[in-house]
């Protein structure tokens, strides 16, 4: 039997299960059962695939026939063992797309029909129990980054200069179906697969190199194959994904006798639902600073070593010393230890100080408040829309301002694309219902119903707490948001106001306005332009930064491509050296306003087979030909809001003196001097520098933590690149994104500022 057809069939045990333990031979039908399936001694105690809906025959979605008298017979013809659990099979590993693609159809469809190559006739029919289905879901999912990960392709190629920023590749070749005759900015046709081995056109050394990591790191989490068969990372292919829950320890929890629960690699039991709990996308989204961690207030270490492993000089930043790890109940006993999303006890932090009471990482107040992903992230976001955008960030359709609006301005409570939000309901008949989210108490105040606690909660509009004739009025948000995120009117009108009062009297600015210094004065210009900050830009309580990433290709060792199933010389390993919870560090993002990067620094080795390093510890040059401190630093919302924002001087100077100078020097990208990468050359990087300046004057970089805090800088180069573009706006003034500019720099640094801490 070939290897490609056993290692596939291997894992894909989605939703029967291991049907192989076999069950007796079918008698006559019994009065009353339809199904052979459901007799005793079979599936019969299976639990119903959907709750409420059409009623569905197995066979609707499974195919095989419902009336034979065997096993054999009723399932769809397949020769061999697939199931690692059956006598005389052995346990195989994740199949690759390749060799899911060669299965037949009938194959896939009777192991998982939510598996997007055969979804369409299942998922999406129109005829299944005589209901109108999903055909347009699973035809616009299959256009999203989590299915084709072409934003994940191009970024890792941006990094390494492999390629520009414009898609080219995915894990399989998708063309849009629905592409309209011009193509709206941040969209594309179609992609291709992404190649077996660099194309001729890649020239670097490095760059090709550097090609492998693409089919090994980025193809770690997509739907169109199985989750790892780890726990915490395994998930079903396709809608299954989402819609079919999986168990932290990866195993069964059915009332299928046929099930064998305990082997990883099951859904958790054979039900459909839309109430997807947190831990379903923490299957995905815990990698490389993970938002399913972050926003649960638990973080990533660092490599304890560093990379001493391979004989490099780098160790990084050390855990905190009081450092609390994440219990061991969070993770699952496997292969004799605990562990979860690839990682063993105890490897996540959640508490930064366990010796005093304050949470330096405490959760983000959505999530302690019982909300969860599916409260915010909504069906666009879920299923996408007939536009295959070139990145993920294309695809979010929801932001702070769609529930809480922004000064002046009440909430819309309908996303970017005009949805609204609703809860689906299905009644025992089968009829669906969309209920709103949204609703007003006797007070007039917005309320949200939360799906997981059945609870309303307040939702805050930002526009009366920054009004003073509001009884929820409150002068610090009225600083804050105003200043930094109002629009061009509020913000003139804020700044003229605060100058009446220096002119009146001075003394009473700081009162009136926490976080200016008496006397204080704006200068106003004439045309007064909107607010430059993302809401969670202040809100976003901590920030997680990964500093210094060591990547290594070693061709001594060899891996198996998840794209082609080959194996291939070139395992690549990777070590991140600065985990860190502390460190801020600004940019523009994808709609030109101020929010938190985070860090990519990448260096890379090349072992090769005789052993020696051909690359050593080389920062990469990506697209744009940036060499510098490491590579790029990327936009990113971490998902750590806190009612009460950072304080004014994290990011500008303070009037007392008393800010956290190393701080404030990363947050606006000069470089602090505490994160230092040793490359192969022996030179010194910079991790956290983001804009080479120069303050004296003589036209070179300085190392402005070792000559203390500028009042003025001036620009010599960007230190880095960012994988991202700027999205469709109407603000074409609006800077690309990446880091901040000299101007913003400077201006920032020209506004000393009260601390509010007290």
């Amino acid at each position: 039997m070939p290897r490609s057809a056993r290692l596939t069939l291997a894992v894909l045990l989605l939703v029967l299960g291991s049907l192989a333990w076999g069950c007796p031979t079918v008698p006559d039908p019994v009065a009353g059962v339809s199904e052979g399936c459901l007799l005793g001694g079979c599936h019969g105690p299976i639990e119903k695939i959907h709750h409420g809906g059409p009623a569905l025959a197995c066979v609707d979605c499974h195919l095989g026939d419902p009336k034979a008298a065997t096993k054999e017979a009723a399932h769809v013809t397949v020769d061999f063992s697939f199931n690692p659990s059956t006598p005389g099979a052995n346990p195989l590993g994740r199949p690759s797309m390749k060799e899911l693609d060669e299965l037949p159809l009938d194959v896939v469809r009777f192991l998982n029909p939510a598996d997007y190559r055969v979804a369409a006739a299942a998922c999406g029919s129109s005829a299944l129990g005589g209901a109108q289905c999903h055909p347009s879901i699973v035809d616009t999912s299959l256009l999203m980054n989590r299915y084709t990960l072409a934003g994940q392709f191009s970024g890792g190629g941006f990094i390494a200069g492999v390629q520009d920023k414009d898609v080219q590749w995915g894990v399989t070749g998708v063309q849009d179906p629905y592409t309209p005759a011009t193509l709206p900015e941040g969209a594309v046709s179609g992609i291709d697969r992404l190649p077996a081995s660099p194309p001729a056109s890649i020239t670097d050394p490095i760059a090709r190199a550097f090609f492998p990591v693409m089919e090994q790191l980025c193809t770690e989490c997509h739907v169109g194959q199985d989750g790892r068969h780890q726990p915490g990372s395994y998930y079903s292919s396709g809608c299954n994904a989402c819609h079919m829950i999986t168990a932290d320890d990866a195993r069964a929890q059915t009332a299928d006798p046929t099930q064998d629960i305990d082997e990883l690699g099951h859904v958790q039991s054979h039900r459909f639902t839309n109430l997807i709990p947190d831990s379903q996308c923490a299957r995905c989204h815990v990698s490389h600073l993970g938002r399913a961690l972050l926003i649960r207030g638990v973080r990533e270490r660092s490599e304890p070593e560093g990379d001493a492993a391979i004989g490099g000089p780098n160790r990084g930043v050390e855990d905190p010393e009081e450092a609390v790890f994440w219990g061991e109940q969070n993770y699952v006993r496997h292969q004799g230890e605990y562990q979860i999303y690839g990682k063993p006890y105890p490897f996540y932090i959640e508490d930064e100080d366990g010796t005093n009471a304050i949470d330096e990482t405490p959760p983000d107040v959505h999530a302690a408040a019982g909300m969860g992903c599916i409260d915010c992230h909504n069906i666009r976001e879920a299923h996408g829309d007939n536009t295959m955008s070139a990145r993920m960030d294309g695809e979010i359709d929801v932001r702070c301002e769609t529930c809480h609006g922004r000064p002046g301005a009440v909430a819309t409570l309908r996303s970017d694309a005009g949805l609204a939000f609703n809860r689906a309901e299905t009644t025992a008949g089968g009829t669906g219902i969309n209920r709103p989210v949204f609703s007003e108490d006797a007070d007039g105040q917005v309320q949200q119903y939360v799906r997981f606690t059945k609870a309303n909660h307040a939702v805050t509009q930002i526009t009366e707490r920054t009004d003073p004739a509001q009884a929820r009025f409150n002068a610090n948000t009225q600083m804050g948001c105003k200043l930094h995120a109002g629009d061009a009117a509020t913000r003139a009108a804020l700044k003229l106001e605060v100058n009446a009062l220096a002119a009146a009297d001075p003394d009473a600015v700081s009162e009136g306005f926490p976080g200016l210094i008496d006397g204080f004065t704006f200068a106003v210009a004439e045309q007064e332009t909107d607010g430059r900050l993302e809401c969670f830009t202040c809100h976003n309580a901590w920030t997680l930064n990964c500093y210094g990433c060591h990547m290594v290709r070693d061709d001594r060792d060899s891996y198996v491509s998840a794209l082609d199933g080959e194996t291939k010389q070139g395992a690549v390993a990777s070590y991140g050296m600065s985990v860190v919870a502390d460190s801020l560090a600004m940019g523009f993002g994808t709609r030109g306003r101020i929010t938190p990067l985070v860090g990519t620094s990448i260096f890379f080795s090349h072992i090769d087979a005789t052993g020696d390093a051909v690359i050593d510890a080389q920062a990469l040059t990506d697209g744009d030909g940036v060499k510098g401190e490491g590579n790029v630093h990327n936009p990113v919302h971490h998902h750590t809001v806190r009612q009460i924002p950072r304080d004014c001087d994290g990011c500008h100077p303070s009037a007392t003196g008393s800010h956290d100078e190393p701080a404030l020097l990363t947050a606006l990208g000069l470089g602090s001097g505490r994160y230092t990468f040793l490359d192969g050359d022996g030179r010194t990087h910079l991790l956290d520098r983001l804009v080479a300046v120069d303050v004296d004057g003589d036209g070179g970089a300085d190392d402005v933590h070792l000559t203390g805090l500028p009042a003025a800088v001036m620009a010599v180069a960007p230190a880095v690149s960012t994988t991202h573009d700027l999205l469709p706006t109407d603000l074409s003034a609006q800077p690309p994104p990446g880091p901040l500019d000299l101007d913003t720099i400077n201006r920032t640094l020209g506004a000393v500022v009260l601390p509010q801490r007290e």
